[in-house]
């Protein structure tokens, strides 16, 4: 039975490893921020969390493995959302982004609208009447 952990523990953590480099690899190999952001969600959703439950399969008590699954669960919840940031920070902010990604301006307004009316709506507000009060101040 302990040779069975050992070597269930030593195959996730081998292809823990594998991705880890891989990832790496993608990290320096790509050019720009938003494609070595997804190089660097591979090695921290993939390659850690598999390391990691290797390690959980080789604790020594199995209170010790539930808290290496916990740090793998928070793990799984937290970094893809911290990545998506990053990298819709980058698409917004990078002015040089039409070089090398095609991202549809008329997405991206339609994207702002909806989330202008969502706010709106939220508040109660009707957005003609923050025009019209625009318009009223300039005159």
């Amino acid at each position: 039975m302990e040779w069975i952990r050992f070597f269930l523990t030593a195959v996730l953590v081998l292809a823990g490893l594998v991705f880890c480099c891989i990832g790496v690899y993608g990290m320096f190999k790509f050019k720009y921020a938003a494609n070595r952001m997804h190089a660097a969600a591979i090695v921290d959703t993939l390659g850690i969390s598999l390391c990691m439950l290797g390690f959980a399969l080789s604790a020594p008590d199995l209170f010790s493995g539930l808290k290496i699954l916990l740090v793998v669960v928070f793990w799984w919840l937290s970094s893809p959302v911290a990545s998506h940031l990053l990298c819709r920070l980058e698409i917004t902010t990078d002015e040089q982004r039409d070089e090398y990604m095609h991202v549809h301006m008329a997405t991206l307004k339609q994207e702002r609208e909806a989330a202008e009316a969502a706010v709106y709506a939220a508040a109660g507000i009707d957005p003609s009447e923050i025009e019209n009060e625009a318009k009223g101040e300039q005159a």
